[in-house]
């Protein structure tokens, strides 16, 4: 887990946004559905399936986030509240955790 870098896609927000996600044995397809245009191929990796993000186009909603040590916590500790992440710094709680002050006034799209 400290190597994952990106968002996982979530599949259920590519199909909301009038994408198609189809899964093979060995490579999964993100396609539009209304123009049936394959806009994405992933290879599967043992048990991943591994997006190029620089075969998406400029047209297509950017499918993951940078790497922000606030957020990777946050999703790491299933979106808790970033207060409370502050709380576990201050009380050195949780090994690992970076000793910076997470912000506040900051809300992840997920929550």
């Amino acid at each position: 887990m400290d190597k994952l870098k990106h968002t996982l896609l979530s599949i259920s927000q590519r199909c909301d946004k009038g994408y198609e996600v189809t899964f093979k044995p060995d490579l999964c397809l993100i396609s539009n559905v209304s123009t049936c245009q394959a806009l994405l191929i992933g290879k599967r990796v043992n048990n991943i399936y591994i997006l190029n993000i620089y075969d998406i186009s400029s047209n297509m909603t950017c499918l993951l986030s940078k790497n922000d040590d606030s957020w990777l916590w946050h999703r790491r500790f299933a979106h808790i509240h970033v207060h409370h992440l502050n709380k576990l710094i201050s009380k050195n709680l949780v090994e690992g955790l970076p000793t910076h002050k997470f912000e506040t006034n900051k809300v992840c799209d997920a929550c």
